[in-house]
């Protein structure tokens, strides 16, 4: 009875000594309760920092980075590429008898390179065809045939079917690259890759052929010279 009378009576209990055991639990309760509190707060508060640095000290792998790395041709490879267009280049330039500039035998030998692997094709009978179809001379035009550029492209059975201007067909890059296309076309034809048929166009084999020959005995005479 005493007891639920100090119960019912909230300020008898604040006047009583039973006040001072109530203050006396109670404190070191909420102390405890607040050290715990503190405690999980830190314990959360580490476990995030240590998942988080775990997580960011893992590489995270770039596929494009990877992609475009593969992409890449080895070191190896980009030597012998390099390599190849440097002597052609130069054969350029000894078939010309250096009416080529440097920069230019170099733009057109990576060209040349390039579009011909593209197409399976020795390169240096592209060289040989542009020089019998005009000695390298990019803004070369007949205007009675329609023909343009190094590889004299015409315009009428080639260019205008695939949307090429004539001021389009003078670009290196487009003509070799045309040039590449059509003597793939014809094959072991490629008499008539402009002459048609007849004498003219064994005539135009013919010279085709010994440009090539020089070409290759060019190429024999500095791997001597090299070794």
């Amino acid at each position: 009875m005493k007891r639920i009378s100090l119960r019912s009576n909230p300020s008898r209990l604040a006047s009583s000594p039973y006040r001072r055991i109530y203050r006396g639990k109670t404190v070191p309760a909420l102390l405890e309760m607040g050290k715990m509190v503190v405690i999980i707060v830190i314990a959360v508060f580490l476990s995030q920092e240590y998942f988080f640095r775990s997580a960011h000290s893992v590489p995270i792998e770039n596929p494009h980075a990877n992609k475009e790395y593969s992409s890449r041709p080895n070191g190896s490879t980009q030597d012998l590429n390099l390599k190849e267009i440097l002597n052609l280049a130069a054969m350029i330039r000894f078939i010309t008898d250096d009416q080529v500039s440097e920069g230019k035998a170099l733009r057109y030998a990576g060209l040349i390179f390039h579009a011909a692997q593209k197409y399976a094709l020795d390169p240096l009978e592209i060289i040989a065809l542009i020089m019998a179809e005009s000695r390298f001379k990019e803004n070369s035009i007949n205007a009675k045939s329609g023909d343009y550029g190094l590889g004299q492209i015409n315009w009428t059975h080639w260019g205008k079917d695939y949307g090429l201007s004539h001021q389009e067909l003078l670009d290196p890059a487009i003509n070799i690259y045309m040039t590449c296309h059509v003597y793939k076309y014809f094959g072991k034809d490629f008499g008539k890759y402009h002459r048609g048929h007849g004498i003219k166009s064994k005539a135009y084999v013919v010279n085709v052929k010994g440009i090539l020959s020089s070409l290759n005995a060019f190429a024999e005479l500095n791997k001597e010279e090299v070794s």
